[in-house]
């Protein structure tokens, strides 16, 4: 079942990324909603290649990047800042780990 080709990797992933956007819709939980989305839209495409040591690490990445936001919240920092740096910070990891 897993190991499938890229096609129904992508179908896969892309069928949970809209899932997961239609109840962002329908909760309004846009952050830290969006995030979350991401790294289970992710770690779905990676489990589906048949990587589970790489699912594991990039869910520890967004887990431990989860707790440093809930952190940062609480510390009362700008979300002007806090948002835009996160969504850089990701970027920057999936096109990193893109090139692997």
């Amino acid at each position: 079942m897993f190991g499938l080709k890229t096609k129904g990797r992508d179908g896969v992933s892309s069928g949970v990324f809209l899932i997961g956007f239609g109840l962002l819709y329908l909760t309004q939980w846009w952050w830290p909603g969006l995030m979350i989305l991401l790294g289970v839209t992710g770690i779905v495409d990676i489990v589906m290649s048949g990587h589970w040591k790489d699912a594991l690490k990039t869910a520890a990445v967004f887990l431990i990047a989860a707790a440093m936001l809930w952190g940062l919240v609480w510390t009362g920092i700008m979300w002007s800042i806090l948002i835009p740096g996160t969504l850089i910070a990701v970027g920057i990891f999936l096109v990193y780990r893109g090139f692997k």
